[in-house]
């Protein structure tokens, strides 16, 4: 894990987030590929024991349906 991924803070509903991961230890599967690089806000939160099985729910467009849910680290959290 490099020093950049340890600074990153955790998402929370509201906030606008990039779709990426580090593909290289999370390869590719399935259908993900069309997410990648795509903006949206996380618009819920799906609460697990294990921090590394949070998922979040990230709306792309207007309203607040949830398109896709995605783990902690293929999330950037944007400024």
């Amino acid at each position: 894990m490099t020093t950049t991924d340890t600074l990153r803070r955790l998402p929370r509903v509201g906030d606008r987030v990039r779709i990426e991961r580090n593909e290289a230890t999370h390869p590719t599967r399935g259908t993900w590929r069309q997410w990648r690089g795509r903006t949206g806000t996380v618009v819920a939160i799906n609460s697990d024991r294990r921090p590394i099985a949070t998922e979040y729910g990230v709306a792309f467009g207007t309203g607040q349906r949830t398109d896709a849910w995605f783990l902690r680290h293929e999330l950037a959290v944007l400024a």
